[in-house]
């Protein structure tokens, strides 16, 4: 039989880094990217909290991150006529509680750096390659592409996003297909970028609330990055893609909403490098995986962007899943004479898992982008007046996000060289060679306490 292999639908944040899980975790893969190339110019920004940080660490990637990433401290909160009414250190106070700090990046990037990292990329990643069909058999897959191209393996991985083809075609042939749409999408966002001004101060994040709106700019080491979140009239679970006109309508409607205390939106709108529009899909998807097939990152826990959440699921979704996939091949030999039903298992265990905290997540992020953007007149209150007395964002910080962070899982099997730890203390502990190999007997197998 031939090697075990995975089959990787989609090039982009969530599945290259699920590539670089099994990678490290010695499982032979081929990525397949519907794209042409990554464009370097492209996308708004990516974060990575601390328990992320932890991962990228494991994989050898941290310090090159570290290098490329925009340091940030502070949050400025904004009002809509542009007076500065809050500022926070809870960036800082992030760093403090978990020893890593709250790392923000050009989206396009931090990609680049996923991509050019990526063991044998030349062999394993294939540019336009549209997938169109996945057939399922005994021993392995089939993924057919548009042009015609096909590409065989044990299993097939979908981190192709909210609209994915892969959660698609295995809910079609799904014995028991999902009730309803699980996706759902009440903000439009406008992404961009922009050069960066000389009164952009570094370490701030600025954040506009208004009514029924926000607006986030961060500040990078050469440019600033925005996004609009545009509330719609009506939640809506269609797909649409905007045209040009449309994104212009939006960007004239902010105009002279206020993105600094001395910029309003003209001003960095007019010389945008990149900007993009897109509904902003919310929710959770009732079924994480098939027959030999699994998803990960925004296909099965899309959020709201603006708590910076969502592609820390698509990291610890990948390391969970991977863990689990080297423990089945360890046990069976690296061969492709893996059953569905041993594969199943593995995903079982993965959505059980990870589904609990990516609820939580999407929660969350849901909250707190409702908050500022002052969904109802007690929201407006409490984030205008209230909050900036009590300091609400750090109590939020300290009772609700920090204890989602302090969970984050881990890759079990490789070591963190630059492991930190704040004042609270990490759900799980330091990975180490020797834990390792005292966590594993002879068939590959986790003892009960490491797979906990």
């Amino acid at each position: 039989m031939p090697p075990f292999k995975v089959i990787i639908v989609g090039g982009g944040p969530a599945g290259l880094i699920t590539g670089h899980c099994l990678a490290k975790a010695g499982i032979d893969f081929e990525v397949l990217e519907s794209r042409d190339k990554h464009d370097l110019n492209a996308g708004a920004s990516n974060a990575l909290w601390p328990h992320s940080v932890r991962v990228f660490d494991q994989l050898g990637l941290l310090e090159e991150a570290t290098k490329i990433h925009s340091p940030v401290d502070y949050r400025q909160s904004i009002a809509p006529d542009g007076t500065p009414f809050y500022k926070s250190d809870v960036f800082k106070q992030t760093r403090e509680l978990h020893g890593h700090s709250f790392m923000l990046f050009h989206r396009a990037e931090l990609l680049d750096l996923l991509d050019r990292r990526l063991p044998d990329r030349a062999s394993r990643v294939h540019n336009n390659k549209k997938v169109t069909a996945i057939e399922t058999h005994e021993h392995g897959v089939k993924v057919v592409c548009a042009d015609g191209s096909a590409f065989e393996g044990s299993m097939v991985i979908g981190a192709d996003g909210a609209n994915s083809t892969v959660r698609r075609l295995m809910e079609e042939t799904s014995a028991q297909p999902p009730k309803k749409e699980a996706m759902k999408t009440t903000y439009v966002g406008l992404y961009g970028s922009c050069p960066r001004l000389p009164d952009f101060e570094d370490g701030i994040f600025y954040e506009t609330h208004g009514p029924k709106y926000s607006i986030q700019l961060g500040v990078g080491n050469t440019r600033g990055y925005f996004v609009i979140y545009h509330r719609l009239d009506q939640p809506t679970t269609a797909r649409h893609k905007f045209s040009e006109e449309e994104k212009a309508a939006l960007a004239a409607e902010y105009a002279d909403r206020f993105t600094t205390p001395e910029h309003r939106f003209k001003d960095i709108w007019d010389i945008a490098l990149w900007s993009h529009m897109a509904h902003i899909e919310e929710g959770l998807t009732e079924k994480w995986y098939g027959e030999r097939i699994v998803l990960v990152g925004d296909n099965v826990h899309k959020m709201m962007p603006n708590a910076g959440f969502g592609f820390n699921n698509a990291v610890i979704s990948a390391a969970v899943l991977t863990n689990g996939l080297r423990r089945l091949v360890l046990e069976k030999g690296d061969s492709a004479d893996i059953s569905t039903e041993e594969l199943t298992k593995v995903f079982a265990e993965y959505e059980r898992i990870r589904k609990p905290d990516a609820k939580k997540f999407v929660d969350v992020s849901a909250a707190y982008a409702r908050s500022v953007a002052w969904d109802n007149l007690l929201f407006r209150v409490v984030d205008r007046y209230i909050g900036p007395y009590i300091r609400m964002d750090i109590l939020l910080l300290k009772g609700l996000m920090s204890p989602l962070v302090r969970q984050g899982l881990v890759l079990d099997f490789l070591d963190e060289k630059d492991f930190r730890e704040g004042s609270v203390k990490w759900k799980n502990p330091r990975q180490t060679a020797t834990k390792v190999r005292e966590a594993e007997d002879g068939n590959g197998k986790k003892s009960d306490e490491q797979s906990a």
